[in-house]
């Protein structure tokens, strides 16, 4: 998976930003220092805008690629030739402004029409219900299924010989608030996508959210039952099988081939290795080893856990 970078539609100036936003804010540095896209803070990226919450690692910046970085005061920091900071009371907001001021309208992504946008690029041989909305830059590949009332917002990607089931919805919104001073939950924009691989089968009425500052990323032969969620960021990595009504939370990650049961959930930023057994129900809120096996709430390590899903064979996609 490449490294996160949203490229603006022009460059814009540190301190001809700064104008523009509301929030009063000091700037550390070259003011004229040019910022041409928006990125995490890790790794970052250069020639971009990022930002650190109050209390972040004074390291995690100065570790930090971006050229730019909103930063709270009374932090162990300078800027550096290399580096401008930002200096505001609330950096998590005035980020969350800046990135509307600098790409309007991009916090929530436009509603497809049913139908195929016409700057959407199908494969010939891809099957898409004449119910399907697919939104504008959408990719296909070739043997991909779309079913009816199934949705794929703009600049998703959804590789060859998939199945994406009726009624679900690929590349749509996660729930990412950030409250402020005043008690206003300001939405977080969303600026990553979904990266669907190829021999993917999706059940009827799921959700797979678009990423904030990266991109949802499900592997190639994952195998997803229906009424399923995928948080935003979230990585499902190659021959993952995921149970009907499970919850993928936003950020977490899923090693390959592991195995989640039905109704299960795997909190936001938990990252769970290779091969890993979730039983049905469970909860699993820390980190797992590779094969590791889990069961109950909070999800705990088990000797032993009879195994499902897929047997050997229904992993050859041929």
């Amino acid at each position: 998976m490449g490294e996160f970078l949203r490229k603006l539609p022009e460059p814009v100036a540190v301190d001809a930003l700064v104008a523009r936003i509301p929030q009063r804010a000091t700037v550390a540095g070259a003011g004229s220092r040019m910022i041409r896209g928006i990125a995490p803070l890790s790794p970052g990226q250069p020639e971009a805008l990022s930002f650190c919450d109050p209390g972040g690692p004074a390291d995690r910046v100065r570790e930090s690629r971006s050229a730019v970085i909103v930063v709270a005061p009374g932090a162990e920091l300078r800027a550096t030739a290399e580096q401008t900071l930002i200096v505001v009371e609330d950096p998590r907001a005035w980020f969350i402004q800046a990135v509307e001021a600098l790409l309007p309208a991009v916090g929530r992504p436009p509603e497809p029409m049913v139908g195929v946008h016409p700057r959407a690029s199908v494969h010939r041989d891809a099957q898409i219900s004449a119910g399907a909305a697919l939104g504008d830059n959408v990719r296909i590949g070739a043997g991909t299924r779309v079913g009816p009332g199934a949705v794929i917002y703009a600049g998703s990607t959804v590789g060859s010989n998939c199945c994406i089931g009726p009624g679900t919805v690929i590349g749509w919104v996660g729930l990412a608030y950030h409250e402020d001073r005043h008690g206003h939950r300001l939405f977080f924009p969303h600026l990553g996508g979904v990266r669907i691989g190829d021999w993917v089968d999706i059940g009827a009425n799921c959700c797979v959210c678009q990423g904030i500052l990266s991109d949802t990323t499900i592997g190639d032969q994952v195998k997803i039952g229906s009424l399923v969620y995928v948080g935003h960021g979230a990585v499902i990595e190659d021959q993952v099988w995921i149970s009907a009504s499970t919850a993928i939370a936003g950020h977490a990650r899923i090693g390959d081939s592991g195995l989640i049961g039905i109704g299960s959930i795997v909190v936001d930023n938990v990252t769970t290795g290779s091969g890993v057994l979730v039983g049905a129900g469970s909860v699993v809120t820390r980190n797992a080893a590779d094969g590791d096996k889990l069961v109950g709430v909070p999800a705990r390590h088990v000797p032993t856990l009879r195994r499902f899903g897929p047997t050997p064979r229904s992993r050859d996609p041929r």
